[in-house]
């Protein structure tokens, strides 16, 4: 297996609205909300077979047993896939029942495909946009999976920044990361926690010098 050395994309994330987002930053009475991870765009790229869970149901033993799992991971092992930590937010709330029933919906017959989408960021919006949280103020921070591709050994997550008010993006950035793991949920778990690792380890004092430089 060849080895893959791709942590954040070399793209430029998109920021707007500063002054609100710099509260993601600093301390603040802003609310902050994790929404979890949002598959009901994704693409299953490769041959999943080699996992013996992936059984007979294909893409809809992925939606209806896998995509909770991955979204649980941040209340069963949260200080693995410490979210919170990784914004530095120790009180961030974390609800992502919107997100659990959104993924319940994902068409079956949508979720197979050949190659990566690659949604751009005005596509993520258009995702996005039409979200109904219980939420209605401050922030929510959520990724939004563009692909799991068995071919390329990578997985694509947008993370996203929203306004809660009107569900305007503040700040998107796309990831691209390395599976690993035996079995189909800790191979591409292994993905979700780079992101985590990779948000606060680097990305996450990137952003903050460009939002608060900005002030």
């Amino acid at each position: 297996m060849r080895p893959i050395i791709l942590l954040i994309i070399g793209i430029v994330p998109y920021f707007s609205n500063g002054q609100q987002l710099a509260d993601l930053f600093q301390r603040s009475d802003t609310k902050i909300t994790w929404l979890g991870i949002d598959f009901s765009h994704v693409k299953l790229i490769g041959d999943f077979n080699q996992f013996a869970e992936w059984g007979t149901e294909g893409a809809a033993s992925i939606r209806d047993n896998y995509f909770p799992e991955w979204n649980e991971l941040v209340y069963s092992e949260y200080k693995k896939y410490d979210v919170a930590g990784m914004l530095r937010k120790e009180n961030m709330v974390l609800d992502t029942d919107y997100t659990y029933e959104l993924n319940k919906k994902a068409p079956l017959e949508e979720l197979e495909a050949r190659q990566d989408p690659d949604y751009s960021k005005e596509t993520i919006q258009s995702f996005v946009k039409p979200y109904s949280f219980k939420q209605k103020e401050g922030l929510g921070v959520l990724l939004v999976a563009e692909s799991l591709n068995k071919y390329k050994e990578h997985a694509k997550y947008h993370f996203v920044v929203l306004d809660l008010h009107d569900n305007t993006i503040l700040l998107h950035q796309l990831f691209i990361e390395k599976p690993g793991g035996f079995g189909l949920r800790n191979y591409w778990a292994k993905s979700f926690f780079n992101v985590v690792k990779n948000i606060k380890e680097k990305a996450y004092f990137d952003w903050k010098e460009e939002i608060i430089g900005k002030k």
